[in-house]
């Protein structure tokens, strides 16, 4: 019996589907290795303060938290004047060219110490504008 072209046709179409999903698998391959390792590192953001400020029991140490990830650190840092304390929460990503950083995220206690003790002044959000609420520890 001789072979018809129909014979040979599903071989074709199917050698034709493993090579279009070969490269497809190697094309999502590389996307992939792009994004895990990233060639450049994001500078410092602002953030707002969306957790409970703490003032130490030593009434100069105020501390909060914030949200971090793999490579990330935050900060903490303010300014003084004798009626209001100004507090500046930043978010800095230190990655390298070619690291990868774990996709965690943790809560990392971040503390700002003042030069004189807090008693009534205001703490001021910097990123909001907004007054802070202090809880007292």
């Amino acid at each position: 019996m001789r072979p018809t072209g129909m014979n040979r046709c599903p071989r074709h179409a199917l050698a034709i589907a493993i090579i279009l999903v070969s490269g497809l698998a190697v094309t999502a391959c590389g996307k992939a290795d792009k994004v895990a390792t990233p060639e450049s590192t994001t500078p410092s953001t602002i953030q707002p303060i969306t957790r409970d400020a703490v003032l130490d029991a030593d009434g100069q140490t105020i501390t909060t938290v914030i949200p971090v990830g793999g490579c990330q650190k935050g900060q903490l840092t303010g300014t003084e004047s004798e009626a209001a304390v100004e507090l500046t929460l930043t978010l800095t990503t230190h990655q390298k060219a070619g690291e990868v950083c774990a996709a965690n995220i943790r809560l990392e206690h971040v503390s700002f110490k003042l030069r004189a003790p807090l008693h009534n002044r205001t703490v001021v959000d910097k990123a909001t504008g907004k007054p802070l609420s202090i809880t007292k520890k």
